[in-house]
């Protein structure tokens, strides 16, 4: 069984788990001699129907020509959109200058994980255990994982980096008695510093994320299936994949990281 964990990180180039899927893809027969995996738990048993009854193809095709870049754009500017609007309406709202540093960490973390997850997609789908399942399933889980699980794994460690590091994320200036106002001159050194920091968190994470999934291969290769071949046509389970679940739960996680991101002013 061949697996590699290694995860880079530019920082999830933009859209942090979103693809597209391509040209129509050829059906691959699932056979398997006796009708169901050897070593048959009922969740391979359960998993072996519903492939078999839905069909799995091999690949997402993701990226494979001009349109699939456009509707990523697309996507990409859907996502962004969200958290401009998030801004617009927070109170008290951050100079726009602010904001704009403050998200730049999550394009560059979004570049990483979305380029990672297609890795990480076809390396699971690889794996003994994770055969029955497609690459589109995979890619759905981590998107799921990276979302959810890896957001409160990110906010964990940023706390912890921000308590050993000694710094305050958002914060790009120089302490208070220096007089400066660093609203208005912010210290882009101190920017940069906090967008490696951010790196190597999400790459932590990833990393965590792709343990779990490769420990219990088994049971997230049921969760995968499960979660997406209830959609039967497989051009339209494309579609879900590749591009419902990851606008949805990136507008949610960017928001939510958006959120702890920021600089959290301390009363009194």
């Amino acid at each position: 069984r061949r697996f590699s964990p290694h995860f880079a990180f530019v920082a999830h180039v933009v859209v942090g788990s979103s693809g597209i899927c391509g040209p129509p893809m050829t059906h691959h027969a699932l056979a398997v001699p006796g009708g169901f995996p050897q070593g048959g738990s009922g969740l391979h048993a359960e998993v072996f129907l519903v492939v078999a009854a839905t069909g799995t193809p091999k690949h997402c095709h993701i990226l494979s020509d001009k349109f699939g870049f456009l509707v990523q754009g697309v996507l990409f500017l859907v996502v962004l959109s969200t958290l401009a609007l998030k801004w617009k309406l927070e109170r008290p709202q951050r100079q726009l200058r602010i904001f704009m540093l403050d998200s730049s960490k999550q394009i560059f973390g979004a570049g990483a994980i979305h380029v990672m997850n297609m890795i990480c997609a076809m390396f699971l789908a690889g794996t003994d255990e994770a055969s029955v399942a497609d690459e589109c399933a995979w890619y759905w889980v981590n998107i799921m994982v990276d979302t959810t699980f890896g957001v409160l794994v990110c906010y964990c460690l940023l706390k912890a980096t921000e308590r050993f590091l000694g710094y305050d994320t958002g914060h790009y200036g120089k302490k208070s008695e220096t007089g400066i106002d660093w609203e208005q001159s912010p210290d882009y050194r101190r920017w940069a510093e906090q967008i490696l920091v951010w790196c190597v968190i999400v790459m932590a994470m990833k990393a965590i994320v792709v343990v779990l999934l490769y420990v219990g291969a088994s049971f997230w290769v049921w969760l995968s299936v499960r979660a997406t071949h209830w959609i039967r046509d497989r051009q339209a389970r494309l579609v879900f994949v590749m591009v419902v679940t990851p606008t949805v739960m990136n507008m949610f996680q960017f928001c939510v990281t958006d959120s702890f991101l920021k600089y959290q002013r301390k009363n009194g």
